[in-house]
């Protein structure tokens, strides 16, 4: 009894960590395999575990704290994963903005609700990336190695997390405005050299003139930078695992 009362708290946990993680956040993905393959994670995670926990020293109501307590372990540790695609989806909305694609979406398999087409591409382009540099391996693993650091009904939270969080969030930010930071150079070049072109010759319509050179200097500048926003995306990606095994220190109250 006790063991399966320790895999259930581990099934918990892995369950709201992997509704958050990257490939398995998407509407598209069917419940039953998420429920699946947290049934399989935490199945493999126990054999690592130094203790199972003991079922008879806890009441009813220590019991459900336990397991909310799980659920928001694995909910704030699966949110450490995805901050960087958030950013990236920021990174699109941002490069939308400037080549005037705001009303342009599509749905991808990783979401849910449509997106702007820069966006997709790019979270498109980041999945990609997760899946070739073997992220998804390392962060599974890594999220075996949190139970060294965090045990089972070992979440604190403090001020040191709450600090953490703001610092990943600003970072998001940070990370959208550097992969859209060439589009955003461009479009403002263009403006200034639209603007003294409309004061040279007031008889052009500049502002009806403005959205097809728009469109095409940022598809240009887009296609262009596009590879270093990989480099940009893929350095981001490696630092996942360390990010996840901090956020697990954190909590621990280490």
């Amino acid at each position: 009894m006790d063991t399966f009362f320790t895999w259930f708290l581990v099934f918990a946990r892995a369950g709201a960590f992997l509704l958050i993680f990257p490939l398995f956040s998407g509407g598209n993905v069917p419940a039953r395999l998420r429920i699946s393959l947290a049934g399989m994670l935490a199945i493999l995670v126990i054999p690592g575990l130094q203790s199972t926990v003991d079922i008879s020293n806890y009441q009813m109501w220590q019991i459900i704290l336990l397991l909310f307590k799980e659920i928001s372990t694995g909910l704030y540790l699966g949110l450490s994963t995805r901050l960087v695609f958030f950013g990236v989806q920021l990174a699109g909305h941002f490069i939308s903005t400037e080549m005037g694609l705001q009303t342009s979406t599509l749905i991808t398999p990783a979401d849910s609700v449509p997106v702007a087409i820069p966006a997709a591409v790019l979270n498109m382009l980041a999945i990609m990336l997760f899946l070739s540099l073997d992220i998804h391996h390392m962060l599974i693993l890594t999220f075996q190695r949190t139970y060294e650091l965090l045990p089972i009904g070992g979440g604190v939270l403090s001020n040191p997390v709450f600090d953490d969080l703001t610092v990943r969030i600003g970072k998001l930010f940070l990370l959208g405005v550097q992969i859209a930071a060439p589009l955003i150079a461009v479009s403002f070049l263009l403006s200034v050299v639209l603007m003294m072109l409309g004061r040279a010759v007031p008889q052009m319509n500049i502002f009806f003139e403005s959205f097809t050179i728009r469109l095409l200097s940022g598809l240009i500048v887009f296609g262009v930078s596009i590879g270093l926003a990989s480099q940009r995306i893929a350095d981001e990606l490696r630092r996942l695992p360390q990010n996840l095994l901090e956020a697990g220190r954190l909590l621990s109250g280490q």
